[in-house]
């Protein structure tokens, strides 16, 4: 199940649009947890991309809603979404383990945080635990910062804490990086790192051998990184709409100065980036294998 941010950026549009088609268009219905959170499926995921695609071919919103209703009738999507085994109905992780770090970060509970994230990295893979769990998790900690729910504070020592769980991934996948050389950073001024950080280690995981740089990096540097000639890829991450004038900046920079280099992007924002820069999507795994592909050219 996806929380409605993790859809709209599947789909490609924002939550506010998201809410304005379901509601005013009826295309879906979203499950709804215990505490009233919207849930969205795979199938309600796949509605949405058959409506936005119509609309950007310049079908107005209300017949785009009619027609992807319509083909959704006639060729239903298939729903892949994870259900409980005795119930039938869609398993619900997400929302425990959001409402746990909230209400942990609002406390300044370590003991707490420490034991939710515990918890749900025993769930599965890496790549898997933190595209379904962590990273909707994370993002609805957000909406509780900026609701006044969670301090400064609170979101920090999550972030950290999530941090930290990554550095040690990180380090017990050095074993695996032996393949192309690839570096990490974000451009300047941006600070958002977990998403950056998580897809260095399912690269390296996937058997790249990664640098990661870290936040704010400036010009100067990354143009310094990319000199070297055994460097087969850089990757940024776009994760607001603030970083975008930075990241353009780079991007463009990066590929002038070496026209023969590999430069991808992910993150939130990711659609903004200038071309040549490869997306990477949101998924880390399928970006790791996007990547690879890439190089590999």
């Amino acid at each position: 199940m996806y929380t409605i941010k993790h859809a709209a950026q599947r789909v490609g549009i924002t939550t506010a649009t998201l809410r304005a088609w379901e509601r005013r268009y009826g295309v879906i219905t979203p499950h709804r947890s215990e505490s009233g959170y919207r849930l969205y499926g795979d199938h309600d995921v796949a509605v949405l991309l058959s409506m936005k695609h119509l609309v950007d071919q310049g079908w107005s919103v209300g017949l785009a809603a009619a027609e992807a209703v319509r083909i959704d009738r006639e060729h239903p999507a298939p729903d892949t979404t994870p259900r409980s085994p005795d119930s039938g109905r869609p398993a619900q992780p997400l929302p425990a383990l959001a409402e746990r770090l909230t209400a942990a970060a609002s406390a300044l509970d370590t003991t707490d945080l420490a034991a939710a994230l515990d918890q749900v990295f025993a769930l599965g893979s890496f790549e898997t635990v933190m595209t379904d769990h962590v990273f909707p998790a994370l993002g609805m900690l957000g909406d509780a910062w900026a609701d006044g729910r969670v301090s400064v504070a609170g979101e920090h020592l999550s972030s950290n804490a999530v941090m930290r769980r990554l550095a040690v991934a990180y380090e017990a996948a050095a074993t695996h990086g032996h393949g192309p050389r690839i570096t990490l950073g974000l451009a300047p001024h941006t600070r958002h790192e977990i998403g950056l950080f998580a897809f260095a280690v399912a690269a390296r995981r996937r058997g790249m051998d990664t640098d990661y740089l870290g936040a704010d990096l400036p010009l100067d540097d990354w143009l310094g990184v990319v000199d070297d000639p055994d460097l087969a890829a850089v990757v940024l991450a776009i994760p607001t709409t603030a970083d975008i004038p930075c990241a353009d900046e780079v991007i463009t920079a990066l590929c002038d100065r070496r026209p023969d280099l590999v430069v991808a992007v992910g993150g939130a924002q990711q659609a903004h980036a200038p071309e040549p820069a490869f997306r990477l999507g949101h998924d880390i795994a399928a970006g790791a294998g996007i990547l690879a592909a890439a190089i590999s050219r």
